[in-house]
């Protein structure tokens, strides 16, 4: 990919990655959610909010799949947007 990354962007990759364990709707909301809440708009996301993002998704978690899963989703998350962004 090239060029900045977009909230729709950031929604798609980690609503595919949380959706074997949360199902479609909910991952896609719980991530539209959480980007509300830190203020990620539509334009270009800052590393800082890919971070602070994937940290809240992966912490709540632990409800759904307990602390050791959430770890290793948390890094599939880390992951798949890394591969989405181009490095500076």
């Amino acid at each position: 990919m090239h060029g900045p990354l977009t909230k729709l962007q950031l929604l798609d990759v980690l609503a595919a990655v949380l959706a074997p364990y949360l199902g479609e709707t909910m991952a896609r909301a719980s991530a539209r959610t959480h980007c509300d809440k830190l203020g990620i708009r539509d334009d270009e996301v800052t590393a800082a909010q890919i971070d602070a993002l994937i940290g809240k998704l992966a912490s709540g978690l632990n409800v759904f799949v307990g602390r050791e899963k959430a770890k290793g989703v948390l890094e599939e998350m880390k992951r798949a947007v890394a591969g989405l962004t181009v490095p500076s």
